[in-house]
């Protein structure tokens, strides 16, 4: 057990707990990054719960609470809140004093000086959960994560993408700033990935497609990013992306970036969409649906997307049927292959 998991545990001190309750945090400290550590024990702080089981529950609604990084005192509060949440003009802060303005800030109550820091309840939590703790899950709501380690911190600490934070500077920071702290170092050329983790079981061996650990958290941040907006909402959007991953045999995190970014160079149908109602939507595509309802509704819909898919020359893969239309591949992250064997 690493030294973080050892702290966080002493926060349990006092708290009785079963085997499954200690198995399960252990798993979850281990799996915590930098931040939801810090943003943890400030939960603790907060809500001093006396049961293991609200323990658990906490561990797994970090995202209600946020960090004001370094304003550890009602001063250092102040000027924080002065410079990042309330703005007051020059003019109005010459008479405004920093420690009365961290003083009446902390006073709103749900928050706690934590670690040099500020943590506060940003969002209700929800401890009246019915489920039962233990199958929860027992690590962040990350896209991709990395082990990061220094010769300062062997043990490593995780780093996960997309960060939760609706910032991303000095005083907001990130997944990364964060670790590089817990880590001491000041980059990640001080630093050496030891493990990765990712949501999409298709990318493996991830740790051993790259030479640095610079090149592989700029991937990570960047599938952090996909992973975040999905498409902007497109419908099936990932289904599509693993289906054309399983089309084109891309187990490699570059490659997988390369195939977001040109999912509009295939064809997709949905494994449970019905085919008659696929060609509907085929037909109204290509404008051949009938207008008329009389037509519409003696019109071949599933003899239409049938002809459409021998067409289109879908193949079956996992979450769908999928087709290269044809369209130039753009590469960014990766190689392009060095014969063009696009799926036909």
């Amino acid at each position: 057990m690493s030294t973080q998991d050892l702290k966080l545990f002493d926060l349990l001190d006092g708290l009785e707990m079963t085997k499954s309750q200690y198995e399960w945090l252990a798993r979850r400290f281990e799996n915590m990054t930098a931040k939801e550590a810090l943003l943890f024990r400030g939960a603790m702080q907060i809500e001093q719960p006396q049961a293991t089981c609200d323990v658990m529950q906490i561990a797994n609604q970090l995202e209600h609470y946020e960090l004001l990084y370094g304003a550890g005192n009602d001063f250092a509060l102040g000027n924080f809140v002065m410079e990042h949440i309330f703005y007051p003009s020059s003019q109005t802060r010459e008479f405004l004093d920093p420690a009365k303005v961290g003083a009446a800030y902390r006073q709103k109550g749900g928050n706690t000086f934590c670690d040099g820091n500020f943590i506060r309840l940003s969002s209700p939590l929800d401890l009246s959960q019915n489920s039962d703790p233990a199958m929860l899950p027992d690590r962040g709501d990350y896209g991709i994560r990395v082990k990061l380690a220094s010769r300062n911190n062997m043990e490593g600490i995780w780093v996960g993408f997309p960060d939760t934070s609706e910032y991303m500077d000095s005083s907001h920071p990130d997944e990364l700033l964060l670790a590089l702290d817990a880590l001491e170092a000041e980059t990640l050329t001080e630093c050496i990935a030891v493990d990765v983790d990712c949501c999409l079981p298709q990318l493996r061996d991830i740790l051993s497609q790259y030479d640095s650990a610079a090149e592989l958290i700029r991937h990570a941040i960047d599938f952090g990013y996909v992973w975040a907006e999905q498409g902007q909402g497109e419908p099936r959007w990932l289904d599509k992306w693993q289906a054309v991953m399983e089309l084109e045999d891309c187990h490699q995190l570059d490659y997988a970036l390369d195939l977001a970014q040109n999912l509009h160079c295939y064809n997709f149908m949905p494994r449970d969409m019905e085919v008659a109602e696929y060609g509907r939507l085929l037909a109204k595509q290509d404008g051949v649906y009938p207008n008329d309802a009389l037509l519409a509704e003696c019109f071949d819909a599933e003899g239409y997307a049938n002809q459409k898919m021998k067409n289109l020359g879908l193949s079956a893969a996992e979450h769908g049927y999928v087709s290269w239309n044809g369209s130039e591949i753009l590469y960014e992250y990766s190689q392009p292959p060095s014969s063009p064997t696009m799926s036909m």
